[in-house]
């Protein structure tokens, strides 16, 4: 699979969404993004949802996924630092 493609997206396990969802500090849009790419819609289906480009989408996602990288120091499977 090519990781550098924009459809690209990370299957993540209820836990792990529950996790992002709650610590990573989303805003409205970055939210429903995270949701709607969890449930494995490409990113021009979704500009269309949110009623925006698809350029806005990518810079959305970019944000997001920031901030997921950021969020997942603290994320470990089963167990988390500052969660549960």
């Amino acid at each position: 699979m090519d990781f550098n493609k924009r459809n690209y997206y990370t299957e993540f396990i209820q836990e792990e969404i529950d996790f992002y969802l709650k610590e990573a500090n989303f805003d409205s849009r970055e939210r429903l993004l995270f949701l709607f790419r969890n449930d494995k819609i490409p990113l021009e289906e979704i500009a269309e949802k949110m009623n925006c480009s698809v350029s806005t989408v990518n810079r959305i996602n970019r944000t997001m996924r920031k901030k997921i990288f950021k969020a997942s120091d603290g994320y470990y499977r089963g167990i988390s630092k500052t969660w549960k």
